[in-house]
């Protein structure tokens, strides 16, 4: 491994790990996704499952996918005693040759797809897993604009804007239901830290007074009054074409 790939590790690990520690943000994104949810639900790019807890429920059955295998290792070891949950190592094409029936009635990927480098592959192969009543739900960042430092470190290969995602999602035949920005305060917070500072972390400190203080009465005033523009992107959409085999 090259020190530049170890240093994106590592900045994905630490990103996790303060990610995993935002309660009041983690619930408000999975508030903003819950109406796709099914009982069969895949989430790709699971991490250490923090989401997974988020969206567990009794009757709803979670399949949990990763490439990473301290992430697998440590999501494995989390839920070993519950049969509705089961993580595993996959990328998309794993995915694609895995599950060949289409399972899921959803799939979520959250902080996951610019991750991705062909995304629209990608969206190829999610469109192949899902029922013919299937539901995507993503979370992306928003607005390249603000790439910077921090998307470096991450491995982030792109942000999106409105446009871009819902042409990319059209394209591969979704029907997209909803498609808005979302948290206008970290647009802010995204640009001073990564593109300004060029910092390869958020500081721990801005992300608890962000997530105890911030969150709270932001989500709030957003769940009336979507903002023009955010730091992230939430995209609802579900098949358009429902062929023989779904």
């Amino acid at each position: 491994m090259s020190s530049k790939a170890k240093q994106t590790g590592n900045a994905l690990y630490h990103g996790l790990e303060v990610d995993g520690q935002l309660k009041n943000y983690n619930k408000w994104i999975i508030e903003n996704i819950r109406e796709a949810f099914g009982k069969n639900i895949l989430e790709i790019g699971c991490g250490m499952g923090t989401m997974i807890d988020l969206a567990a429920a009794r009757g709803r059955k979670i399949t949990g996918a990763d490439i990473d295998s301290g992430f697998i290792t440590h999501a494995k070891k989390k839920y070993a005693g519950n049969p509705d949950i089961k993580i595993i190592k996959a990328d998309m094409e794993g995915l694609s040759r895995k599950f060949k029936r289409r399972p899921f009635d959803t799939v979520m990927m959250i902080n996951t797809l610019e991750h991705i480098r062909d995304d629209n592959r990608a969206l190829k192969v999610i469109y192949g897993l899902l029922t013919g009543r299937g539901k995507l739900a993503v979370f992306v960042p928003a607005f390249q604009s603000i790439y910077g430092q921090l998307d470096k470190n991450v491995g982030h290969y792109r942000r999106y804007d409105r446009p871009g995602l819902r042409k990319l999602l059209e394209k591969n035949n979704f029907l997209v239901e909803k498609l808005y920005y979302m948290n206008i305060i970290g647009f802010f917070g995204w640009f001073f830290n990564s593109k300004f500072l060029k910092r390869g972390y958020t500081p721990e400190f801005q992300s608890a007074v962000f997530d105890n203080f911030l969150v709270p009465v932001e989500s709030a005033v957003e769940r009336i009054i979507k903002p023009p523009f955010g730091q992230s992107l939430v995209a609802i959409a579900s098949k358009k074409i429902r062929d023989k085999k779904s």
